[in-house]
């Protein structure tokens, strides 16, 4: 499950560390190299030449300081610590109890607990759940016009009338298109291997519940004369509750770092009748490939997503694409690189990701082998505001980011991503991720 911790969603981010603790990272690696991969992209069958490994019994233990840093959160900073059970049989493990507290200079928190278990009563069954609590006082909002428009001009000319004057109006200047909101939420997902490949096929199931609270600490409403209080007055209040199942199809050669193959998937959602406070229903479709380009060591890796949401949905969740990896989407780190965070929300929302990595040096340091591997990448989207806006030539738009970076893998499955990314509808201004995650 992937996504950024903050607008109070926090449905996956994994913001946990960053290139300021390489050295301590070598020295620990070894018992963090299982748990870095996102559950949700973890094997349930080793890889033959890692058995031995599997074969340990008892309890194991981890724990860093979590720091990462990117344009739309600022720096963050916090602990990350994993507790692992070992059966002797059950590849990575048995059970993983994860925990993270993290906060950023842009105050936006995210605080988590999830509980991993495999192999689930003898089954080929996976069971994910977690509980979090997640808060910003800086997520963005344009607007619902596609590609929202987050301009000078624009605030100006709404703010005109406001009244306001000396620190009140420049205070509304700099929130106008901020957004504040604290989540609670609960996520449990369900994985069932059908057939153990290759290739994998596996049946999954979602239960999601998020409470949206507008307000922080302290206040309990919008930022006051931001664009969002004007096209939401009081804010959103209510549960977001929601369910999906869909089947994935899936032979990578290795899930955290693939040089070849391909994960297929498709899966239907829908809000909880009686339960939730909103009534929608959505698709996912998401195709992700993996060339070799000659030899290995350099790969094109491409993901297609085509994602919609019908009916009535929160603010919020527009920004949020389903599938067996719940993310945002358009923009920020891991969708739309090189734009700001939820800089286009819609209902019909069609997107492709294509990476070029090149894997240059891979020394071993103290036991661990790394890959240094820089990429060049391009993220380009469709939009369209309402389904019926397809065609019109309003409320829809193409829009791209470019750029590059480098990753640096552990033992091919513990990645560290640092990428720099522009886009025109940012007027080219460059936007920096630095994570512990492999996009896709």
């Amino acid at each position: 499950i992937e996504g950024s911790p903050s607008w109070g969603q926090g449905v996956g981010s994994r913001p946990e560390v960053s290139m300021l603790l390489l050295p301590l990272l070598l020295a620990v690696s070894p018992a963090f190299a299982e748990d870095e991969v996102v559950p949700s992209e973890i094997s349930q069958e080793a890889p033959e030449q890692e058995a031995e490994e599997w074969e340990r019994e008892g309890w194991g233990w981890g724990g860093l300081p979590a720091v990462a840093y990117n344009s739309d959160d600022g720096l963050g900073g916090g602990v990350v610590g994993n507790i692992y059970r070992y059966d002797g049989m059950t590849a990575p493990y048995k059970m993983e109890i994860y925990f993270l507290f993290y906060v950023t200079t842009k105050q936006v928190h995210t605080h988590r607990v999830q509980v991993d278990l495999l192999e689930v009563g003898g089954l080929p069954l996976r069971l994910t759940t977690r509980a979090e609590f997640s808060l910003t006082r800086s997520g963005n909002y344009c607007g619902l016009s596609v590609p929202g428009d987050c301009s000078i001009p624009q605030r100006d000319a709404l703010l005109e009338d406001s009244g306001l004057s000396g620190q009140d109006l420049e205070d509304a200047e700099a929130r106008f298109y901020k957004t504040r909101f604290k989540t609670p939420l609960f996520f449990m997902n369900a994985r069932y291997a059908l057939k153990k490949g290759p290739p994998k096929l596996e049946a999954f199931g979602t239960i999601f519940g998020q409470y949206i609270l507008p307000g922080d600490f302290q206040e309990s409403t919008p930022w006051p004369n931001s664009l969002y209080e004007m096209d939401n007055p009081g804010g959103e209040k209510g549960l977001d509750s929601m369910l999906q199942a869909g089947l994935m199809l899936d032979n990578r050669d290795n899930e955290p770092a693939p040089t070849h193959g391909y994960w297929i998937e498709g899966s239907l959602r829908t809000s909880v009748p009686g339960i939730s406070d909103w009534d929608y229903w959505g698709f996912n479709a998401t195709l992700r490939g993996y060339q070799p380009l000659g030899t290995n060591k350099v790969v094109l890796a491409d993901r297609l997503v085509a994602d919609g949401v019908f009916g009535d949905q929160p603010t919020m969740g527009l920004s949020r694409a389903g599938g067996a990896t719940i993310y945002e989407m358009y923009g920020g780190a891991r969708a739309g690189r090189g734009t700001r965070l939820r800089r286009v929300i819609g209902k019909a929302r069609f997107m492709n990701q294509t990476e070029v990595r090149a894997t240059v040096w891979s020394p071993t340091v103290k036991g661990v082998d790394i890959d240094i591997t820089p990429l060049a990448f391009v993220d380009a989207a469709y939009f369209a505001s309402e389904w019926s806006d397809l065609g019109t030539g309003e409320n829809e738009a193409f829009m791209y980011g470019t750029g590059g970076g480098l990753r640096l893998a552990f033992n091919t499955n513990f990645i560290i991503r640092a990428d720099v990314g522009v886009s025109p509808l940012e007027d080219w201004s460059p936007s920096v991720y630095i994570d512990v995650y492999n996009l896709f």
